[in-house]
């Protein structure tokens, strides 16, 4: 595919965007700047008709792709059938879609749901505080945009800040000390950053959180249907108390999990979750046909293969350039990390308007849905986008390719993307298995 400049219809689709609804920082500088308009498995087209494959899966909302003929039947019979919605939270799909959640994921003993992430994430921690008594709550990772997080992230939270929660930055050393000082807790919640820190990372935190009498939540929103069968915590050996789930639940469909020991999960009694989506069934229609999808494990295993050869073909076109950057990890939902910021951006642009979606300091997690031939021309693209990229910023080639440089980068990103310490990354970094 050819480098293409933006269309007038396009041009002037982002106009409106802007006026009405378009965040600048983050709908455009953070996100693609298209106004796009249908897709189709890993297809996309913006309102002026221009083609692109994605490689986010939606941000990992659509494992399967757009539109996975499958999930799309099962919601169009649910929603002629029943209504799509009741007067009462409790359907028969709601009740088994927890039951097929309690199989797949032994920890979820009940499960409440939501409609996103952040929702989940939320109605976890205050199940959390009313279930120990206790206010304290330490985190690692993005939760979503709800107050109680966003406090740790400077200017983006709001000024007055909550008090109860406070972040670990993955260092479990400070942990140590924010429980100690700040003790009781409640939980620590942590968002898994499998790219950075291995499962021996986990367990040794789980550990920790179990010296202190903390209840542990896995935030597996991300991970829980795209790391591995049974989640992250299932392939790390964690035993967590609550786990929260969203991403690729139901293939697009919003919806989302808090789930987990029923112990814990019955403090719901003493507060209230209560949402009135939860009267929507086709979500639980499209979650359960995503399951189903999903339960032989060959989709699972599609997207990683399409992920591993992503992570060579795009090793190998930095490889050639001599530059400083470096593709790795977990093959379904792998990191790209430059040395210089400015030219990962840059590259991102030059992939974009070569047609391939995939943004710089977000996850690329490939759908099940990617094509052999698609796969093929973004590798052959990357050679060319890199070459403009590196005349675009004037930067030449950086020599690359000792881990001490990595690990530099690495250290740096993981500071800058979700706060993790120096010490940690330089700890724990070299122990994740790269392909």
């Amino acid at each position: 595919m050819s480098t293409r400049p933006l269309v007038p219809g396009h041009a002037d689709a982002l106009e409106r965007a802007r006026r009405v609804t378009a965040s600048e920082k983050w709908d455009l500088d953070r996100r693609f700047p298209l106004v796009l308009d249908r897709a189709s498995g890993a297809e996309v087209w913006d309102v002026a008709g221009n083609r692109y494959v994605d490689f986010t899966s939606c941000s990992g909302a659509a494992p399967l792709g757009s539109g996975h003929r499958p999930v799309l039947e099962r919601v169009m019979t649910e929603l002629s059938r029943s209504g799509g919605i009741l007067p009462g939270p409790l359907s028969a799909l709601r009740v088994e879609l927890a039951e097929r959640l309690a199989s797949l994921f032994p920890v979820a003993e009940r499960s409440f749901f939501f409609r996103t992430g952040s929702c989940a994430t939320t109605a976890a921690v205050r199940l959390a505080r009313v279930h120990s008594g206790a206010r304290t709550v330490l985190t690692s990772g993005y939760h979503g945009w709800h107050d109680w997080h966003l406090q740790d992230r400077g200017p983006m939270g709001p000024p007055n800040r909550d008090p109860d929660s406070l972040d670990f930055r993955y260092d479990l050393d400070l942990l140590d000390a924010l429980a100690t000082t700040h003790g009781p807790v409640a939980a620590v919640i942590v968002t898994p950053e499998v790219n950075f820190f291995p499962q021996e990372y986990a367990r040794a935190l789980q550990d920790a959180v179990r010296r202190h009498g903390a209840l542990l939540i896995v935030d597996e929103v991300m991970t829980g249907l795209r790391y591995a069968t049974g989640g992250y915590h299932t392939a790390a050996g964690l035993t967590p108390d609550l786990i929260t789930l969203s991403k690729g639940l139901a293939n697009g469909t919003a919806l989302s999990a808090v789930a987990g020991r029923a112990a814990v999960m019955n403090a719901v009694e003493d507060t209230y979750l209560g949402n009135t989506y939860q009267r929507e069934v086709t979500p639980f229609a499209a979650a359960l046909a995503t399951l189903e999808a999903l339960a032989d494990g060959t989709a699972l295993a599609r997207m990683h293969e399409v992920g591993a050869q992503l992570i060579h073909g795009l090793n190998s076109a930095f490889a050639h350039h001599s530059t400083a950057a470096w593709a790795f990890a977990h093959p379904t939902m792998f990191d790209v990390v430059f040395a210089d910021a400015r030219l990962g951006q840059a590259f991102c642009r030059q992939m974009w308007s070569r047609g391939f979606l995939m943004q710089y300091g977000g996850r690329l997690m490939p759908s099940a849905a990617t094509a052999d031939a698609d796969l093929d021309a973004a590798v052959k693209a990357a050679d060319d986008a890199l070459a403009a990229a590196l005349a675009e910023t004037g930067t030449g080639d950086m020599q690359a390719g000792r881990d001490g440089e990595l690990l530099a980068a690495a250290t740096e990103f993981a500071r800058e993307r979700f706060l993790a310490t120096p010490d940690t990354v330089k700890t724990w970094f070299r122990r994740v298995e790269r392909p």
